[in-house]
């Protein structure tokens, strides 16, 4: 079941049905229950900042450099402003993060299902990502995502500014000719994507709470519905 809190959202008011969906990746299609934590925490704990994995769930959703930062700051590490040691700390990550979704990268059972049925209710699927352009890549090959029911990804590394700004949700309305967010379906699972949806002003910003965060964790932050997982949206979308 879904949590319905309002049918308007700031200054718009929600469209019968979206033209654009924008799917978050890593913990809301693609599967994540703490393995990125955990790749996070080792590589981490490589460069002299011993963090455990619960201690990485806030910087989900953020590019990799600004979440190693952001990490090595929150470890009290005395390299936390060198921009030459956080590349260092970020490419390794990437790194690492490619191991691991060709290793264990698997969608959340039912993505695919309602890609294609929003698709063949004409809406444009795009997915987005904290993610760079190279990590995502990796994922996208690794489930034979390229192409297919997805019209368009995008990475953080391919706007000016990241999560939560909602560059990307302008970038992906430009490719689609949407020119209202009232139109715009924003969902994710983390605080990151929320703000995103809500600054971008989309008429529907939806939190999935099987992934990184619990349902607690995404309450506070401004949304239109939270639901368990993406297999909720066709009875959203289309009613």
């Amino acid at each position: 079941m879904f949590e319905p809190l309002a049918r308007s959202f700031g200054s718009y008011w929600v469209a019968m049905k979206p033209k654009l969906v924008m799917f978050d990746m890593a913990g809301t299609t693609v599967f994540d229950r703490g393995g990125v934590a955990k790749v996070m925490s080792r590589v981490f704990g490589e460069f002299g900042a011993d963090m455990g994995p619960g201690s990485f769930v806030t910087l989900m959703g953020m590019p990799t450099v600004t979440a190693v930062r952001n990490g090595m700051k929150r470890a009290g590490h005395e390299r936390a402003e060198e921009s030459g040691f956080l590349k260092e700390v970020s490419e390794k990550l990437d790194g690492a993060l490619i191991e691991h979704f060709e290793a264990e990268g698997n969608p959340v059972p039912g993505a695919m299902a309602v890609f294609t049925k929003l698709r063949q209710e004409g809406m444009f699927i795009v997915l987005d990502t904290g993610l760079n352009r190279r990590v995502a890549d990796a994922v996208l090959g690794k489930l034979g995502w390229h192409g297919g029911v997805i019209d368009f990804t995008i990475t953080c590394d391919e706007v000016n500014r990241p999560k939560p700004s909602p560059d990307m949700i302008f970038e992906s309305m430009k490719r689609f000719a949407v020119d209202n967010p009232a139109h715009v379906a924003k969902v994710g699972d983390t605080p990151n994507d929320l703000m995103m949806g809500n600054i971008g002003g989309c008429g529907w910003v939806i939190g999935v709470t099987e992934g990184t965060h619990a349902r607690e964790a995404l309450i506070p932050y401004p949304h239109t519905h939270l639901v368990a997982n993406v297999n909720a949206l066709p009875e959203i979308l289309l009613s």
